[in-house]
């Protein structure tokens, strides 16, 4: 057994894009058993495949889906097979070529999300022929891939998240000024973390920095306009925005792909992902709401704005556009999946909002939103040749319930543990509904999600 240990200096940061220092480069790594001089030997071969399943795993694909392209990498690479465990963090697998094995662990320099790398990386598996690949030729066009430069500016990418986050404010009911403040705080709270991640830091405290900025921004943002008289009222009064405006640290990719592993039993995978998007939650919520505390005004959820039906429809259509456009350019999403997820996610998030009118639970209304999300987003991927996971992530990053969890903690550290529980039972089963709409989608489309047999 061999163990390939991370390359070493910084490179992806853990959830969305950022600007790359010079990437290590793709290729073989020497070993007693079978040095580089030996083309296409069981090691070169096995190291082939297992680097596309760290390019995957790298970039945010779900646990199943990664095992099943290194199994079909392998396959054109003629290797006999190829079995994987993969976790969160860490590749392990065993390959057999004319009766002699390889067992080796592959990790990952960092676990994130970037949708184009994914992408392209996973095109490149479907086009690979049934046999006659060299690993040559594997690890030259993941160089490539991994070459390839972010696709938005962190212009760009700010401004996503500020549009994002103040879109997310307008439906949690947030009034005009609110949700302004909320986007600027987002804006410039993304932009910190941008900055922040191109140093390798930990993504907690990652996560902390960028969420206690955005906090105080958000706290100036509405004090300067009261302070003025510009608007009535003083900074306490104007705070149905605070929390949305670190929604753009909502780990959206890792809690949906978690719960997908564990549908698929992949649960040493699901179990890490969760845990890891706990964690990041825990530790946005902690620090808006240390924030909060230190200037002494508590966070308060926002007043119905009491729009009628017919213009409250119409405006939710756009703004989850707005704001699923937002997260999939954070997510480093081309601007066709970009807008395809937006209009998915619009299609799927206006008949959520029907059904609630009509009385329906949110968790049955957010179960046949995403079972319509994950049906369109199969047909797109099929005739556009997409991962289906790049427009149905996204397009139900804005059914997770964020404002809602960032809620509970701030009301079980004020003392209302009865309350905190009520709204923690209820975020808890929307992303319950949520990820099970889409595993239903996914088991109703695809033979191989039906079938309980591992990719080999």
């Amino acid at each position: 057994m061999s163990t390939t240990p991370p390359p070493p200096g910084p490179d992806d940061a853990p959830d969305e894009l950022q600007e790359r220092l010079p990437a290590p480069p793709i290729g073989p790594h020497s070993t007693a058993t079978s040095p580089l001089g030996i083309p296409d030997s069981l090691t070169i071969r096995s190291e082939a495949a297992a680097a596309v399943g760290a390019e995957l795993l790298a970039s945010g694909m779900a646990s199943y889906r990664v095992r099943t392209a290194m199994a079909r990498t392998a396959r054109a690479l003629g290797l006999d097979s190829f079995t994987s465990i993969v976790t969160y963090t860490d590749i392990t697998a065993t390959a057999t070529l004319n009766g002699r094995y390889r067992t080796r662990i592959t990790q990952p320099p960092h676990v994130g999300v970037n949708v184009d790398r994914l992408h392209r990386t996973q095109r490149y598996v479907e086009l690979l022929p049934e046999q006659g690949t060299t690993a040559a030729d594997v690890f030259e066009q993941l160089a490539r891939i991994r070459a390839r430069g972010p696709l938005h500016s962190r212009t760009v990418n700010a401004l996503a998240g500020g549009f994002a986050c103040a879109a997310f404010a307008v439906l949690n009911q947030a009034a005009p000024l609110e949700a302004l403040a909320a986007g600027i705080a987002a804006g410039i709270g993304q932009a910190a973390r941008r900055t922040v991640q191109l140093r390798a830091w930990n993504h907690l405290l990652v996560t902390l920095i960028a969420a206690v900025v955005a906090a105080s921004v958000y706290l100036a943002a509405v004090a300067l306009p009261t302070a003025t008289g510009w608007v009535a009222g003083g900074p306490g009064d104007h705070m149905g925005g605070y929390l949305a405006a670190v929604l753009f640290l909502v780990p959206g990719f890792p809690l949906i792909t978690g719960m997908l592993d564990l549908v698929r039993s992949d649960f040493s995978a699901g179990l890490a992902r969760l845990t890891y998007a706990g964690l990041i939650i825990l530790g946005a919520a902690a620090a808006s709401w240390t924030v909060s505390l230190a200037v002494g005004i508590p966070p308060v959820a926002a007043e119905h704005l009491g729009l009628p039906f017919a213009v409250e429809l119409p405006l939710r259509a756009a703004l989850t556009a707005i704001g699923v456009l937002g997260f999939a350019i954070l997510f480093n999403s081309p601007w066709r999946i970009a807008l395809a997820a937006a209009a998915v996610s619009m299609i799927a998030n206006s008949v959520r909002f029907v059904l609630g009118e009509l009385h329906v639970p949110v968790q049955l209304a957010t179960f046949a939103a995403t079972v319509l999300v994950g049906v369109i987003a199969y047909v797109i991927a099929r005739t556009q040749h997409v991962p289906r996971t790049s427009i149905s992530v996204p397009a139900v990053v804005i059914m997770i319930p964020g404002y809602a969890l960032y809620t509970g903690f701030t009301l079980m550290n004020s003392g209302n543990i009865v309350s905190a529980a009520m709204v923690w039972q209820e975020a808890v089963q929307v992303v319950i509904a949520a990820a099970l709409g889409l595993a239903l989608a996914h088991l109703a489309t695809s033979t191989a999600w039906r079938s309980a047999a591992q990719p080999s």
